[in-house]
């Protein structure tokens, strides 16, 4: 079902809006509609990306285990190159440093 909602819109948006609607083929309402679905879409998919990388990191604090960058980088190198390294070894999360561009 649908219901109406008035916005109101500064008159160089309306503009814009109605420019954009014609070259689309679209009327203003419907071009209205389609960006607004298209905004919240994309604002549920960051919603549900912040919820999973906000479980990530709680889950790292309660693990106290992370890989080293300088050990990653090797194993994703060699295995870029076709090798078949072992896993980098787990370190506790405060030994881990953070790597330095060279």
């Amino acid at each position: 079902m649908s219901s109406t909602t008035s916005l109101k819109l500064p008159d160089a948006l309306k503009t814009t809006i109605a420019q954009v609607a014609a070259f689309e083929g679209k009327t203003a309402h419907a071009l209205m509609v389609d960006t607004l679905q298209d905004a919240m879409e994309d604002a549920l998919v960051r919603q549900q990306f912040y919820t999973e990388a906000e479980a990530a990191y709680q889950g790292t604090l309660r693990s106290n285990a992370v890989f080293g960058a300088a050990d990653v980088k090797a194993y994703v190198l060699a295995r870029a190159k076709g090798g078949k390294p072992g896993r980098p070894p787990v370190l506790p999360l405060g030994a881990a440093k953070p790597i330095t561009a060279k």
